[in-house]
């Protein structure tokens, strides 16, 4: 779980001073009672991101007190935040030419108009590039039965029975990203939806040092749609391929769909409902009794606070697993949990959490036994952002984690300890 970093949104020093000059006694007529009710209703579906209800709401005040300069203001913000920018600029021109307007409150917003007009310019759509790179050294203690660095998920796909194999060897994720983006929001249900459409191409590689039997290497591309709707939900469903290269050799490819969306409560807390869909095809004919095709679902919980400096996310995930050999075959049911806290403006601890249990549905073919299994999973981290010298840019992350499966077969219950140390750099 990483540290919270806060949008850039419109000018705020010039956005509250608009309202505050705005409030001064006496300048525009005073609202009725039920005025006010339709009012206050207003901004706070505008706050809450029901921009387009608000509109509604301002515009039919303003149909029987045309006079409320107050109501004006804030329905010229509410147009520029559904991007009708001819809208609002007419709504501020109104305000401007009103000789009872004053001169504070015509000098804010000359300055906000400023804000406006910068923003009309920009172009209806955007394309945004982004790059990410980590590399590192880890050690594994056991790479034969849990090859990976636990970034990607190999569940029952130990590889061999013989003696553990510990080793050091390198770590490297590289990332490039493209974001397409419309200015104007939809309007759904009400609320300004922004939408994007996200794609990602990128390398996974684990090589070490002692024998390049073990060494993992996956490639992915994921693509698809994003919807955020600023204060109240956001939603993401894309279609991930991945290639899984082990020891030189393709060992599969996934093929999955994840649809998710995050609600927010407001103050930094946030339930995440989730669900997938994985098709595992492997490649070896030794492996084809692997493939399978996996259903899960999962919500999660998470909230930021001390000044955004800490937080955590609690959750759970089942998983139903079909295989076309049953020894393969599983119900999986995971809960998890993650926490970080800031121990300076540049650095902190973080640390996080899971149990599975995992029931087979077929004997499993060495020892003629149905698998009962229980995976515990811990990791503490620590990373430092540079903002100076030649390492501006850059993320340093030590970690240690921990992996211990308890089965009822012995060549599937193990160990692990996997430690890691890496430079990170996320690039525009």
């Amino acid at each position: 779980m990483q540290p919270y970093k806060m949008p850039v949104h419109l000018n705020k020093p010039v956005f509250f001073f608009i309202f505050f000059t705005a409030l001064i006694p006496g300048v525009y007529a005073e609202p009725n009672k039920d005025t006010q009710v339709l009012f206050d209703e207003a901004i706070q579906k505008r706050d809450s991101g029901k921009i387009y209800e608000a509109i509604k709401l301002f515009e039919t005040i303003l149909n029987s007190r045309p006079q409320l300069g107050r109501v004006r203001l804030e329905l010229a913000v509410a147009y520029h935040r559904a991007s009708q920018y001819d809208a609002a600029l007419k709504q501020f021109t109104t305000v401007l030419d009103n000789p009872e307007t004053p001169e504070s409150v015509r000098l804010a917003i000359l300055a906000y108009l400023g804000q406006l007009k910068s923003d009309q310019q920009k172009p209806e759509t955007r394309h945004d590039f982004s790059y990410f790179v980590k590399a590192g050294l880890i050690h594994n203690s056991n790479i034969n039965s849990t090859p990976g660095s636990g970034q990607f998920d190999f569940t029952g796909a130990r590889v061999t029975t013989g003696p553990e194999i510990s080793s050091l060897g390198t770590d490297i994720t590289l990332t490039a990203s493209h974001r397409y983006s419309k200015k104007s929001p939809l309007d759904l249900a009400g609320a300004a939806t922004r939408f994007e459409w996200q794609s990602q191409a990128s390398l996974e590689s684990n090589l070490y040092e002692k024998t390049s039997d073990f060494n993992i290497n996956v490639v992915s591309l994921s693509t698809g749609p994003a919807f955020i709707s600023p204060g109240r939900w956001s939603s993401l469903a894309n279609i991930r391929l991945d290639q899984i290269y082990l020891g030189g050799n393709t060992l599969a490819t996934f093929t999955s769909f994840n649809p998710i969306i995050t609600f927010d409560f407001g103050n930094y807390n946030g339930l995440t409902l989730e669900a997938s869909y994985l098709s595992r095809s492997y490649d070896q004919t030794l492996d084809k009794g692997r493939d399978s095709d996996e259903i899960s679902y999962g919500a999660g919980y998470n909230t930021l606070f001390n000044k955004l400096a800490s937080g955590f996310e609690i959750g759970f995930r089942i998983y139903d697993n079909d295989a076309t050999l049953d020894e393969f075959s599983y119900d999986r049911q995971e809960i998890y949990a993650s926490a970080f806290t800031s121990v300076s403006e540049q650095a902190n601890i973080y640390f996080n959490i899971n149990t599975q249990t995992f029931e087979y549905l077929g004997p499993e073919f060495s020892s003629n036994i149905v698998r009962d299994e229980t995976e515990n999973y811990l990791s503490i981290g620590y990373n430092r952002d540079f903002r100076e010298s030649f390492l501006k840019g850059w993320t340093m992350n030590v970690e240690l984690a921990y992996t211990d499966s308890d089965s009822n077969v012995d060549s599937f219950d193990y160990d692990r300890t996997l430690v890691s140390v890496n430079w990170s750099k996320y690039m525009q």
